[in-house]
């Protein structure tokens, strides 16, 4: 596949899953919920492929998580029992990613991965949820500033990228595509603020947290694919492989941008 091809079909099939997230995102809770059950379920079954194992009770976990009852929501207890679990995995993941540089499949490690994937989907809905009124710009900016990050990493990346980050997990993934990722997201943050005054001065903060957070999300998927020796999670969304390689960065970061919501 030609060079120019290439660039066509990873950029229509990216702009029909952006487009996809965003009307789903502005439509209605429901909305959303539907079109993320669809892509955790992908996304848990890609990860299963990727570890050669299957343990279906995550699919229902992760039901729960997208479908949690409201009377439940209430109680703080649940969230912050959530939370905790769900910081638990994530910092044991992160600890295995630059600390072991190796992925195993031994049941503690896939428990814990499957937990931080699966309680991720929990966040989204908060975020879609914060507010007194429905307000969807908070998940919409969570969404458009990690796409802004990825795609100008990307670009940067494959133009100028010459020092890797940790070539022996991501050979792609150098240090002037992060950063090229991360100016264009605080940028990005930055109109966005002045336009609708979302985080006051805290923008700044959320516009170093995104590239960072998605950059440990994208290794992260990256070591169960080097593990997996395979270049992609699946095949389902053309020029990008899987839902997993789509939604790596926000699956990682949700849980984090939840709690910076709740502590501005």
């Amino acid at each position: 596949m030609s060079v120019n091809k290439t660039f066509w079909t990873r950029f229509l099939s990216g702009l029909l899953y952006a487009s996809l997230i965003t009307v789903t995102v502005f439509y209605s809770n429901l909305s959303f919920k539907v079109l993320i059950t669809i892509l955790s379920i992908i996304v848990i079954k890609e990860y299963f492929n990727l570890i050669k194992n299957k343990n279906y009770i995550f699919f229902l976990f992760v039901l729960f998580f997208i479908w949690t009852p409201t009377n439940l929501i209430i109680n703080n207890y649940l969230i912050i029992s959530i939370c905790f679990v769900s910081l638990i995995s994530s910092i044991y993941c992160t600890i295995l990613l630059f600390f072991k540089g190796e992925f195993k499949n031994s049941k503690i490690n896939i428990f814990f991965s499957l937990l931080y994937i699966t309680t991720s989907y929990f966040f989204m809905v908060r975020i879609h949820e914060h507010g007194a009124i429905f307000s969807p710009l908070y998940l919409f900016l969570f969404f458009s500033s990690t796409w802004v990050n990825n795609i100008f990493a990307y670009l940067i990346g494959s133009s100028f990228g010459k020092n890797k980050i940790l070539e022996k997990i991501s050979p792609n993934k150098t240090w002037e595509g992060f950063f090229g990722g991360f100016f264009a997201s605080l940028t990005f943050m930055y109109f966005m603020e002045c336009q609708f005054n979302l985080f006051n001065n805290y923008w700044i903060l959320l516009g170093i947290m995104i590239p960072v957070l998605s950059l440990i999300g994208d290794l992260l998927q990256s070591l169960y694919k080097r593990k997996a020796k395979k270049k992609d999670s699946g095949s389902i969304i053309p020029g990008h492989g899987g839902a997993y390689d789509r939604m790596d960065s926000v699956i990682y970061s949700a849980l984090y941008y939840y709690l910076f919501l709740k502590l501005i």
